[in-house]
């Protein structure tokens, strides 16, 4: 299959004007610009003169001229959005839940959550959740599940997938424990589109030891880890001891389940937790401190930062372009329906570029929500750009006949995909 498109980004390059993307399988296998007279020209490096082709295609192979060949106009050419931070079982409950503090938002939502009908209710939510980031060009999601309940929901359905195990230790339901964690995570059924991760959910619902032991099984499955982290002034400062900072409807629980103050900053604990296992995406992070920059950029951690989710509880700017001088990787997120407007990762990137202080590029942006996006899901061997050798996820967006900025026309207007495709294969 050839997909032909007024403009190509391929991420790791510069645009393409009137370029191609071919397909074969699952994979992409050239990217270039094509030639109104001899059609696509690959641009592969160092490429090899082609074989010839056969006068009887083998079985199961094709003749060069029975590749299909899609001319889709006035479009841009992307790969699929890849959305590192999403909890997709939340999307039953958008807009029952007004903006405010994290801390008044919590207790409203755990109630909204025992209603009758939850698992039924948050598994229509999955399905409901993964159909509309398709929608979006998002073709791959890291999606965190409190129960586990929603991995067997995006098995059936053609969008990648990073299936994060949630451990917390205050919940009602397991994982509570690494114990626990493990036979939750032993579960999953992977495929070639669907992995399985870990999450220990924060150190205010962790204890410390078992945030380290989730991390540690991480390492030992060589699969992906997620956390949130440093997402609020008074995380922080319970972290460093101050017990008293966090509300009282969580303290006697706390207690409870022996989640106490570890009497370190926020980073320090990190690093304990990690102890030398794999780089993971560390999610919010919103009052880090300038100095730990450098730290997070050595340690080779992701920063995921959710700019709508980040304005509806109200948080002080986030110090995301510092990171990113200081040479952390930075990939833009969702986080829930719940405390956002959708789950559309471009809007994600025009907030950002219109609402936030000093924005990055265009170029930037992109980046953010394709190729820094699957690092935090150790995906980027395998998706987030277009180069030949990786997965064919490709989103396919409307752009007007006289642009000459395709990548910030994206990022201005946000629009739908007309196509998308999932592992060579057209989603809708």
């Amino acid at each position: 299959m050839i997909l032909r498109a007024a403009w190509v980004l391929p991420v790791v390059g510069p645009p393409i004007r009137d370029g191609y993307v071919q397909v074969l399988g699952d994979r992409i296998v050239a990217v270039g610009p094509a030639d109104m007279r001899s059609g696509p020209r690959p641009t592969v490096p160092n490429p090899q003169p082609p074989a010839p082709i056969p006068q009887s295609p083998a079985p199961g192979r094709r003749s060069a001229e029975s590749v299909p060949f899609v001319d889709l106009g006035q479009a841009i050419l992307t790969p699929g959005l890849v959305n590192p931070h999403a909890h997709l079982e939340l999307t039953g409950y958008a807009g029952r839940l007004g903006p405010g503090s994290f801390w008044s938002w919590l207790p409203r939502l755990v109630e909204l959550r025992r209603e009758p009908g939850q698992i039924e209710r948050e598994q229509d939510a999955v399905e409901a959740g993964a159909w509309d980031s398709l929608r979006a060009g998002v073709t791959c999601v890291g999606d965190i599940s409190r129960r586990n309940l929603a991995w067997p929901v995006l098995k059936r359905l053609r969008i990648r997938k990073v299936c994060f195990v949630e451990l917390l230790t205050l919940a009602d339901h397991p994982p509570r424990d690494p114990d626990e964690l493990r036979r939750a995570a032993a579960e999953v059924e992977e495929d070639a589109l669907l992995s399985v991760g870990v999450s220990p959910h924060t150190p205010f619902t962790v204890p410390a030891e078992q945030v380290r032991g989730a991390i540690q099984l991480a390492a030992e499955l060589r699969r992906p880890w997620c956390t949130h982290w440093a997402e609020t002034r008074e995380e922080c400062a319970f972290l460093r001891g101050e017990s008293a900072a966090l509300p009282e409807y969580l303290r006697e629980l706390m207690m409870q389940c022996g989640v106490r103050s570890p009497g370190q900053s926020p980073l320090d604990l990190l690093e304990t937790c990690v102890a030398g296992a794999n780089p993971g995406a560390v999610v919010h992070a919103n009052y880090l401190e300038g100095g730990d920059a450098a730290r997070l950029a050595a340690a080779g951690h992701v920063l995921v930062y959710c700019p709508r989710a980040h304005r509806f509880f109200g948080h002080a700017p986030h110090p995301y372009r510092a990171w990113q001088e200081a040479g952390v990787t930075v990939a833009l997120g969702t986080d829930s329906a719940a405390s956002n407007e959708n789950l559309c990762l471009l809007e994600e990137a025009r907030f950002v570029a219109r609402q936030t202080p000093d924005p990055p590029p265009a170029e930037t942006l992109l980046r953010m929500v394709t190729l820094d996006a699957a690092r935090a899901l150790r995906l980027a061997d395998r998706v987030g750009s277009l180069e030949p050798g990786k997965q064919a996820d490709v989103a396919a967006f409307p752009c007007s006949p006289t642009t000459d900025d395709p990548i910030g026309e994206l990022v201005r207007r946000a629009p739908r995909p007309t196509h998308v495709w999932v592992a060579g294969r057209q989603v809708f």
